[in-house]
């Protein structure tokens, strides 16, 4: 090896150094240390929401619990943690910190601390905000700049600044002020004097109005589709009333995709025509279903619905379900009202069949009704010839009836699918007169409630009742689908799908004029999409009020699935002897 040119003294200190490298890289002592990062108050207790944001901010608490990184790194990121902290400190008012940061190495780590005395808050000292143009009389702007918590003497927060430009810009869009213009916006601040002004003017200019409505082409006649229009042409534009135009369009079922524009390039004299992009569904869905429960047995439906019959959007639904314990088809004709998203007028024939232990019924349904939405409300008004053939007691018996009706129910929850919290309630009321094509006087009512209450994280109360009473001098006459039975899945668990009620001469369960039933559950989440419970149902159906209540109590599993929860559940009748197992599908409310 030719070593001439190269320098004895570089080569040997290389040699001299090579195994303390090595000893290095071997030394079974060497310790890889962790960062610990602590912020606190320098005088006392640093308020929650300005350590949380000085966490948010410093760069060295990203790393913090892991292996802190080469001595030099951990250094520079510890050098520009005092400025991070005023940063984070300023949208809060605090432009005067004390700060105190130490860097200390210790046995097994590294501990970043840094104290914070925050300091006087800045204080709004000169205000002027305001609105300009045809908004300066408009209600909804007065509201904003009377609720704003810029006052002077108020500590500055940056958000509240923010959060009134972001509402004066927002209610602008809403509210069909194109044109308008943050014409001033400042925040000025003196930390010497620990004073700050601020200046905030919007400029609204002209408020411009509906014009004409377009509509694209659409599978059904222009005179359904303005009926959906929420507004008059020459009134303000409104982003809630477009989205209401939208919606309905959308939920109306005759479209696969709604789009609602205003044409500001279009507009003249600030009336602005809007654009309504229409593409049809299929004019044909076809829906077929199949499921299990405990009441019901194995199931399996058909469902075909035409989603417009003519230009007039009239549409039409069939049905076919089969069960072993209950089957049934109708087909129903639907005319759309005068307030299509909200109104609706139809046509039904029905068949039914119902085999149980206790009964056998078959029921031809041939009627009319009235839906309509009212505000949070659904009514429906109807009016439905019964004839039904039915086996009570051994004894089998037809009849026929004219029942009018009216339903009104609301649900109201924050997830149709899982909810947290909301209820669900709907009260019913039919009747029948001898004057009236029917063979007996009667009237019915019943009140059905459910109720989920989130107790904490993982603990859930569920609630439901369902109260019903019959007014009627012979009730002997009353059809088996218009009396009251208990028991089952959705009713007191532990007990056969409508195994209770008043019985007959031979033992069977011939049903009763009043229903009392009523359940609390608490669920208690385990993981992501389980729960488990444990219930205690209580009623029956009765002639007298008088009567005992039976009851049920028991435990059960739940899985939140895709397309709601499923639950198994496995009740003891606390009256009789024996368990059942329930099992259902479908929504809590």
């Amino acid at each position: 090896m030719r070593t001439k040119n190269f320098p004895g003294w570089l080569l040997s200190c290389l040699l001299c150094l090579s195994p303390v490298a090595t000893a290095a890289q071997d030394d079974p002592v060497a310790v890889e240390r962790t960062l610990a990062v602590e912020v606190e108050g320098l005088n006392g207790e640093l308020p929650g929401e300005l350590a949380d944001n000085i966490r948010a901010y410093l760069a060295v608490e990203r790393i913090k619990g892991e292996a802190a990184p080469m001595a030099s790194r951990l250094q520079y990121l510890h050098r520009q943690a005092a400025d991070q902290i005023r940063t984070a400190l300023q949208p809060f008012g605090y432009y005067r910190p004390v700060i105190k940061t130490e860097l200390l190495e210790q046995q097994d780590r590294w501990l970043a601390r840094y104290q914070v005395d925050p300091g006087e808050q800045v204080r709004l000292e000169n205000i002027n905000v305001a609105v300009t143009g045809d908004a300066e009389t408009d209600p909804q702007f007065m509201q904003a700049l009377a609720d704003s918590t810029l006052r002077k003497g108020q500590p500055l927060r940056h958000a509240d600044y923010e959060t009134l430009k972001s509402r004066l810009q927002s209610l602008a869009s809403e509210r069909g002020y194109y044109d308008a213009v943050l014409s001033r916006q400042q925040l000025l601040v003196n930390p010497q004097l620990g004073q700050a002004d601020i200046e905030l003017v919007l400029d609204s200019g002209p408020r411009y109005r509906i014009g004409a409505v377009n509509f694209s082409a659409a599978p059904v006649d222009e005179a359904l589709l303005s009926r959906f229009v929420p507004f008059e042409s020459g009134d303000p534009v409104s982003s809630a009333r477009l989205l209401e135009l939208q919606r309905g369009l959308a939920e109306s079922d005759y479209f696969s995709r709604v789009e609602v524009q205003p044409s500001w390039d279009k507009a003249v004299e600030h009336a602005v025509p809007i654009d309504v992009l229409l593409e049809p569904n299929k004019r044909t869905a076809y829906r077929f279903g199949a499921g299990y429960g405990t009441d019901t047995g194995a199931r399996v439906s058909a469902n075909i619905d035409r989603r417009w019959v003519n230009r007039r959007g009239h549409s039409a639904n069939s049905l076919i379900q089969l069960s072993e314990v209950e089957s049934a088809a109708a087909v129903q004709y639907n005319i759309p009202g005068q307030k299509p998203q909200t109104d609706r007028y139809s046509a039904r024939l029905a068949w039914e069949s119902e085999l149980t232990d206790t009964t056998d019924s078959e029921i031809v349904t041939l009627g009319v009704l009235w839906k309509k939405q009212l505000g949070s409300w659904q009514r429906l008004l109807s009016v439905d010839w019964e004839q039904e053939r039915y086996t009570l007691d051994d004894e089998t018996s037809s009849t026929s009836f004219l029942i009018p009706g009216m339903r009104w129910s609301t649900t109201n929850t924050d997830n149709p699918l899982n909810p947290s919290r909301g209820y669900r309630l709907s009260l019913e009321l039919n009747g029948a007169s001898e004057v009236l094509l029917s063979e007996a006087d009667f009237v019915q009512a019943q009140v059905k409630g459910k109720h989920v209450l989130t107790l904490n994280n993982r603990t859930r109360l569920l609630t439901r009742a369902d109260v019903g009473m019959t007014a009627m001098d012979d009730f002997s006459l009353m059809p088996s689908s218009h009396r009251f039975f208990a028991g089952g899945d959705n009713s007191v668990r532990g007990y056969d799908y409508k195994e209770l009620g008043p019985e007959g001469s031979n033992g069977d369960v011939v049903g009763g004029r009043y229903l009392l039933v009523g359940s609390a559950e608490l669920d208690y989440r385990v993981a992501e999409s389980w729960r488990v419970a444990a219930f205690y149902d209580a009623g029956n159906a009765l002639d007298s009020l008088s009567e005992p209540l039976k009851s049920g109590a028991g435990i059960g599993v739940r899985w939140q699935s895709p397309i709601g929860p499923v639950r198994l559940d496995l009740a003891k009748p606390l009256e009789d002897s024996g368990f059942r197992i329930h099992f259902t599908l479908g929504p809590d409310l």
